[in-house]
């Protein structure tokens, strides 16, 4: 079975409600103390889960410290393997999570009991955050939309145009992540976060660039926002044949251009890459690569996750040339590091403005347009790359 271009993938997200109270459930003993099955439960909740969910405070799920004490085992457990079963049920607790956050998890049906019972003796090992600890931001706003959008009347027709070939056995079979058009061929290329970038011919998929094939240490796990980030053809590709990529790395697989105090835990490295044919046109791509720097992240989530160049820039323009790079926060703010960015110092939270072929950044591999915002910054501590922050 091949899954379509234009169906959405759906989030992973698992909702669990926990509360701050520190009594145990009466099936609490029904959980699992060993070892090992805390371990295996903690590594598939690195892969899996953690990209949503903390033991500290909400994030794009709810925060799961404290839930043994509030659910059974076997409620958590019908949980993960069909969630939106139990909300067609009026399962109340089913119902209340997605009233608060609007978006049903995928059943993880494909789980064993052993896989599940994991994650369960991991999370009770968890107990709820101190409510009295709890900081709030009292400038922070409560709605930034108060006034309900307007539907619009507005009616966009969708075509097939390609499917893509599934990339795993388990949904969602692919993970695609962008589009986009060669400047000078007009051919549409498209990229799977698991690390093929395809050209359509004739609206057939064929694999144009493998990663993986490419970077032994590239990884495309825990999902979300891992793998195979983005990719940007140099607007004069079809002569200089320079093609821009981003994509992920285990923790310490090179020495990281931006990173934070190492008592804080990295959880993979986002890599921008620059490769060079000296055959443009040829199929499949085939040149040499070399890195222009190297990001450590908090989490899996709100990584390098976009790069381009200005479409509408000409030759001679001052933007022409320039790749733009989109960096989140590594989940630093979600999870109790917010310091580690909304600062002109720090790189997380930013779009950047490089000039790859110049040479005058910090590490040598890139140079600092002088347009930028900050280009003139005379504190030293300034990321003259940063072209917007926030």
């Amino acid at each position: 079975m091949k899954n379509s271009l234009f169906i959405s993938v759906p989030v992973l997200v698992l909702f669990f409600l926990s509360s701050c109270t520190t009594s145990t459930h009466k099936n609490a003993g029904d959980i699992p103390t060993d070892s090992i099955f805390i371990a295996k439960g903690q590594m598939i909740f690195s892969q899996n889960c953690s990209a949503c969910h903390n033991f500290r405070q909400d994030g794009i799920g709810p925060q799961l410290g404290g839930l043994t004490a509030e659910v059974s085992p076997e409620w958590i457990k019908s949980f993960i393997k069909d969630p939106k079963a139990m909300i067609d049920a009026a399962d109340e607790r089913a119902l209340g999570l997605y009233e608060n956050f609007t978006t049903i998890m995928p059943p993880f049906n494909s789980y064993s009991d052993d896989d599940i019972n994991g994650i369960i003796a991991f999370i009770h090992t968890k107990k709820a955050p101190d409510p009295r600890k709890s900081k709030k931001d009292p400038k922070a706003l409560k709605n930034p939309i108060p006034e309900p959008i307007p539907m619009s009347d507005l009616v966009v027709n969708i075509e097939l145009l390609t499917q893509i070939p599934p990339s795993s056995n388990e949904n969602p079979l692919t993970r695609i992540a962008k589009m986009e058009v060669q400047p000078k061929s007009k051919e549409l290329f498209v990229m799977d976060l698991r690390g093929k970038l395809y050209r359509l011919k004739g609206n057939q998929p064929e694999v144009y660039f493998d990663m993986a094939s490419v970077r032994p240490n590239f990884i495309n796990m825990p999902g979300l926002a891992t793998g195979f980030g983005s990719f940007a053809f140099q607007p004069e590709f079809a002569k200089n044949g320079i093609l821009y990529t981003t994509h992920t790395e285990s923790p310490g697989s090179g020495k990281a251009d931006f990173e934070y105090p190492d008592s804080i835990k990295v959880t993979l490295q986002w890599v921008l890459s620059e490769w060079k044919t000296k055959q443009p046109g040829a199929f499949p791509f085939s040149g040499e690569g070399r890195e222009l720097f190297r990001v450590n992240m908090v989490t899996g989530i709100h990584g390098m996750q976009e790069i381009t160049f200005n479409p509408l820039a000409k030759p001679g323009d001052a933007d022409y040339g320039l790749l733009y790079v989109g960096l989140g926060d590594g989940g630093s703010a979600e999870n109790g590091y917010p310091f580690i960015c909304h600062s002109t110092e720090k790189i997380w939270g930013t779009i950047i403005r490089i000039d790859p072929q110049g040479r005058d950044s910090r590490n040598g591999h890139y140079g600092i347009p002088k347009n930028n915002p900050f280009s003139r910054d005379t504190n030293p501590n300034t990321l003259k790359e940063i072209y917007a922050y926030g």
